[in-house]
Formats: structure tokens, sequence, C-alpha cells
């Protein structure tokens, strides 16, 4: 099974694109969702509480964020937790005979789990679109302006990345291109 690790930066689109692959029958793993799990979990919350005084997500959000030591702590705790899982289905997909799979993973390159991957897939947009989109979602302009000054810059991504998309137009150019490429990596 070749397994393609979905990445961006915050705000770009990568859920979009997750759920077109989804909607082209391509098993798909959500890394997000898992952590929001985990977030729910009893013992990973009380972990989380002990390290940072909070389990709250928004407000872990706001100071990891800003705080290398900090972001590199709390990832500490989530990242195994969240592998495990993502082994997990994809085991199961390969028990099922799947060819592809696709595992939506933000923090691909910052995580250094690029290599887990046979392909990596960067999902692009102008910044100016992503915090256009994350501002109707109630994320202040500072906010994602800390975020992505967390992440390894842009260009260094792209260069990293086997494959891009460009999800800075319509929904219907985004989808065109995801089809495009789900054929190329069948191939």
């Amino acid at each position: 099974m070749r397994v393609v690790a979905l990445t961006g930066s915050f705000g770009s689109g990568k859920s979009s694109v997750l759920k077109f692959v989804r909607s082209l029958r391509v098993p798909t793993v959500d890394s997000d969702a898992i952590v929001a799990r985990l977030y729910r979990e009893e013992a990973v919350r009380k972990k989380i509480l002990k390290a940072f005084g909070t389990s709250s997500k928004n407000e872990l959000a706001k100071f990891v964020f800003s705080s290398p030591s900090k972001r590199q702590r709390l990832e500490s705790i989530l990242h195994p937790l969240a592998w495990k899982q993502i082994e997990a289905r994809l085991a199961a997909f390969k028990k099922r005979d799947r060819a592809l799979a696709f595992v939506e993973v933000p923090l691909l390159f910052e995580a250094g789990w690029q290599n887990r991957f046979d392909k990596t897939v960067f999902v692009k947009c102008p910044r100016k679109t992503c915090v256009k989109r994350l501002a109707s979602k109630g994320v202040s302009k500072k906010q994602v302006l800390i975020r992505f000054r967390a992440q390894l810059p842009l260009g260094k991504k792209i260069k990293k990345a086997h494959h891009i998309i460009d999800n800075g137009g319509s929904l219907a150019s985004t989808r065109k291109q995801v089809k495009k490429l789900i054929v190329e990596l069948s191939l």
C-alpha cells in the first residue's frame, strides 16, 4: 500500500483536500480528528494538565505556539499517541488490500515524520487567503501569524514535498488537481 502524507500551512485547506480524496473512495486518516479525540481522553488530559496547568486546547494554543519548548513538550505527549492510532488505521487499510491511503499531518515536516510516508503532498494557498479563511472561523490575525511563525517557512515545505496542490483558486480547480493526483499516485 502506498501511504501519502497530506500537509500544508495553517488554513491552507488541507481538510477540504482530504474530503475530496475521501470522496474518490481513497481511505484517509485525519490526524487533527485523532488529536481532538486524544484531548478528550482522561489520561491524556491529566498529563497535559500536569505539564501546563490547563488541558483546554484553546488555552494551550495561546502559549504553545509562541514557545518552541512548550510546543515540543506538548508534542512529546500527543505525537506518539497520535502516531500509534495512525499506524492502526493504516494497518486496517492494508488488511483490506487498499492500494493507496492518505494521512493528513499538519506538522509533517516540523515533526520529522516525512520519511514515514511514501509520498508527501503540500496544499499551498496564499497567506492572505489563509488569514481570511481562519478569520471567518473566529481565529484572530495575531493567532494566525503566531502559528505561521511556529511552522517551517512555506518555501522549505514546498521544496520537501513530492506534489503540490494549489488551493488558492476555486474548489473546482482544487478538486480537479486532486483527481489528477490520485490517478498519478495509483499508477
